[in-house]
């Protein structure tokens, strides 16, 4: 297990993707390479009925997921997220199946390397972002509702360093059924932050600042 544990605080560095359908469904999925937890993926899906699903690989990752951000309905599943020939994501969890295509390195990338790794990471920074910069860039990333510092349902204070934006074409299915073309739908309400309202794959570091983040997994998980 790669403990990525600094001063108290837990860090996930991988990838977050995902879309929303006309079907009115919304994937989003947390592919993390590193992590306290190990090397895992989860899937939050909210159905068009507005139920939201957690859809986890193992009992700790949906202990810990169920108890920073809202659920309706807790699932064990293999989750897998395997990248293919061109970068592209495929996505397999229960009866959920998503494929996400990333394009290529465009200006929101460039823009977004100009940052040093060290000054993107610190947290000082990412909540400068939040309270100043977020409002002038989130129609450019489609973001509207994306905060990068916030606090979980466990108190935990959360910010997401954000290292790359690649906007992506992306298709799925629910037990077989195509779920339509990406379109718009209603913020899914899963935490303090939303995805991107576009198809999209953003490489991160979800950083979980002091003990409350820990304590979350050994506490009751919420949802069904």
């Amino acid at each position: 297990m790669d403990d990525r544990c600094h001063d108290g605080d837990m860090e996930f560095d991988g990838h977050i993707l995902g879309a929303s359908f006309t079907s009115g469904d919304r994937i989003v999925v947390g592919r993390w390479l590193r992590s306290p937890l190990g090397s895992f993926a989860d899937v939050m899906w909210c159905r068009p009925d507005g139920r939201r699903v957690l859809l986890a690989p193992d009992e700790r990752v949906r202990d810990f997921l169920a108890g920073h951000y809202a659920f309706d309905e807790l699932r064990v599943e293999r989750v897998t997220a395997e990248r293919t020939g061109g970068g592209v994501i495929r996505v397999s969890a229960g009866p959920v199946r998503l494929t996400v295509r990333p394009s290529g390195s465009g200006w929101a990338s460039r823009l977004l390397g100009l940052r040093p790794r060290g000054l993107r990471t610190a947290k000082a920074w990412i909540d400068l972002e939040d309270r100043v910069l977020r409002p002038l860039v989130r129609p450019l990333f489609a973001a509207s509702d994306v905060r990068t510092s916030g606090v979980t349902l466990a108190g935990a204070r959360e910010r997401y360093a954000i290292h790359d934006f690649r906007h992506a074409e992306a298709t799925a299915s629910v037990d077989g059924v195509d779920l339509g073309p990406t379109a718009l739908c209603a913020p899914a309400g899963f935490g303090f932050s939303e995805f991107p309202s576009t198809a999209a794959l953003v490489r991160v570091t979800s950083i979980f600042e002091g003990d409350a983040a820990a304590e979350a997994v050994s506490g009751r998980p919420r949802g069904g």
